[in-house]
């Protein structure tokens, strides 16, 4: 991990506290880590939707625009840095288990405001980075039992995922696992419940169908992605981007013209 961030330099370091709603950033100045420490926010980059709880750590690259939505109010502790970032995308940590969240970012911090502790604040923070990053890989290992059920559900999942009648019985019917077992496998692998990777799914593809540029009414573009309620679906998407679908087609037709 420390070769992936070699050269790091931190820029600033303070605590976000949340203020409600949803926000968007427009070109990040630097590369961050943001550690959870209260709360609940969403991050949306316009392929994947994080969800940021207590103890999550999340990496955000330099000039990254994105969408945040807070769940529950909250705080987080922010690292800027310049260097050599190894990740293009945001990606998604924990802090290892047995690791205090807050006592570690409130020590972190103590160290940042000491000039002469900056050395210590990035050994802290590697070695922070190398034991979430291993965590991470043991976390998102599946057994060759559980990649076996979970074939035929994804398969199921790609021909009907646009389906309004689609029921998650019906996934765990396909695996002939109960739907708990089904939610345990789907937040190891996919950090989501079987719900909501088909929301974060269904959201995709409403804004590519939104950016294709084709003339379409609220109603056809959540028929096409399985809502029969535009309504609904409207406030599905505002959810996860923090603008209604109507604003996100005018923001991206401005942004193309």
């Amino acid at each position: 991990m420390e070769d992936r961030f070699q050269g790091m330099v931190i820029r600033s370091m303070f605590k976000d506290h949340s203020v409600g709603g949803s926000r968007t950033m427009n070109g990040r100045n630097f590369h961050g880590f943001l550690i959870k420490l209260q709360g609940e926010t969403e991050y949306f980059d316009g392929e994947s939707i994080l969800l940021l709880s207590p103890g999550d750590i999340l990496f955000v690259p330099q000039y990254a625009s994105y969408a945040i939505r807070e769940v529950t109010p909250g705080y987080s502790c922010v690292v800027n840095f310049d260097g050599c970032a190894g990740w293009e995308k945001m990606q998604k940590l924990s802090v290892p288990a047995g690791v205090d969240a807050e006592a570690f970012a409130e020590k972190l911090y103590r160290r940042w405001q000491k000039e002469d502790s900056i050395y210590g604040v990035l050994s802290q923070l590697y070695g922070l980075l190398d034991k979430a990053a291993a965590a991470a890989r043991t976390k998102e290992y599946l057994s060759p039992g559980e990649r076996q059920f979970l074939q035929p559900v994804m398969d199921y999942l790609k021909e009907n995922l646009t389906d309004p009648g689609l029921q998650i019985s019906a996934l765990a019917g396909k695996a002939g696992v109960s739907e708990t077992y089904l939610r345990r496998i789907f937040k190891k692998k996919y950090g989501l419940s079987p719900a909501g990777y088909i929301t974060r799914e269904r959201m995709r593809q409403a804004k590519n169908l939104l950016e294709s540029g084709e003339e379409m009414t609220i109603q056809q573009v959540a028929l096409q992605v399985g809502y029969r309620d535009a309504l609904y679906f409207s406030r599905t998407f505002r959810k996860h981007f923090g603008v209604s679908p109507t604003e996100y087609y005018r923001q991206y037709i401005q942004n193309i013209f």
